[in-house]
């Protein structure tokens, strides 16, 4: 009996989380974002890191154009990319600090880094209705009360840890802020940067 009560209320709860993910997602999609076209400027180290810049607009459905100014797009350095912003406040100084950031995803277990792949990640609603990033692992993770998490060396609120998933909380300003704070920790982690990167929005 309990089963059947607490099931609908569980599904409930994953089908808010999902629309919520969704609605960001397509608030910045191509078309439907409310902001101004912007052009980018991506000046790398490395190919593979300009390419993951450009992964990570595309991810965020905000790309409209890419293009490498002429070079190969297996090799360039640079890539100019024409986006939609979503639309917030501070878009101009928010998205290029957020595309240049690693994404370098660590686990300590008291002090002990702790080897963890990742499988999937994805943004959904904790019960608590707090936006947060949902990372899949191959094993499961130790008890949340024994982990730390940093993202780019800063220290990352853990929500939960439930076997292999690892909820990552976002709180920071009102409700839309936090859930665009999970999607784009969530981006940043699905292509984090493998050498310096610089982001600049041009005339």
């Amino acid at each position: 009996m309990v089963a059947m009560v607490v099931a609908p209320i569980v599904m409930g709860l994953l089908l808010v989380g999902g629309t919520a993910g969704w609605f960001w997602t397509v608030e910045r999609t191509e078309g439907t974002a409310q902001g101004p076209r912007m052009r980018l400027r991506v000046d790398a180290d490395c190919a593979a890191g300009a390419a993951a810049v450009e992964a990570r607009v595309a991810d965020l459905g905000v790309l409209e154009r890419a293009g490498t100014n002429g070079a190969a797009q297996a090799t360039a350095l640079t890539r100019d990319l024409a986006i939609r912003a979503p639309g917030m406040p501070d878009d101009r100084t928010h998205l290029p600090a957020m595309l240049a950031a690693p994404g370098a995803l660590a686990l300590t277990r008291k002090g002990t880094p702790v080897e963890v792949a990742f499988t999937n990640v994805g943004v959904q609603l904790a019960f608590s209705g707090t936006p947060i990033t949902l990372l899949v692992a191959e094993e499961p993770l130790p008890p949340p009360e024994d982990l730390v998490a940093t993202l780019d060396g800063a220290t990352v609120e853990i929500e939960a840890v439930n076997g292999v998933e690892l909820q990552l909380a976002s709180r920071a300003g009102d409700s839309r802020t936090a859930l665009r704070g999970a999607s784009d920790r969530a981006v940043q982690v699905r292509h984090p940067l493998p050498c310096p990167v610089r982001v600049a929005i041009v005339p």
